[in-house]
């Protein structure tokens, strides 16, 4: 494993073009306390959040309007558009009840109109950068890129 990603530090633009278990990180960057990472390989939020946790972090979760463009900032620099990106909002323990992979309360909420709406009974996922700036619920099995954080 590359022991650079959450190393206890985090550059402010580090563009990094690392083969890491075949996931390219694409970019690393700070944000207030937290470093965050984006990956553009495709993963069931499941599997995403695995991945967080196997280098020390978990799914990012947000918490003000300025993480919010931040990371949908980061998501766009990385791939040139604002890509449809797992973070690390779930409600499938009990349906309509959110929470963050890494145990933090979701105090802050950026849904898209109507959304979340559990369509077809199985979205218990966020993503983030739904019709361009805003949360969705999905299948919790879509294959998106993802970004983890981690405390500093």
């Amino acid at each position: 494993m590359n022991n650079k990603l959450f190393s206890g530090h985090c550059s402010a633009a580090t563009l990094i073009s690392d083969i890491f278990s075949d996931i390219w990180v694409l970019l690393q960057v700070s944000f207030g306390s937290r470093c965050f990472i984006f990956y553009n390989n495709y993963r069931k939020w499941s599997d995403a959040e695995k991945f967080c946790i196997s280098i020390g972090g978990n799914l990012a979760s947000i918490h003000s309007s300025e993480e919010h463009t931040f990371i949908s900032e980061m998501v766009q620099r990385a791939t040139g558009y604002s890509r449809d990106t797992w973070i690390g909002g779930y409600d499938a323990v009990s349906e309509k009840t959110w929470l963050w992979s890494d145990g933090s309360d979701l105090t802050y909420q950026r849904w898209y109109s109507n959304q979340p709406d559990n369509s077809g009974g199985n979205q218990h996922c966020m993503e983030i950068n739904y019709a361009g700036d805003y949360w969705n619920d999905m299948p919790c099995t879509s294959n998106m890129p993802f970004v983890c954080a981690k405390n500093l």
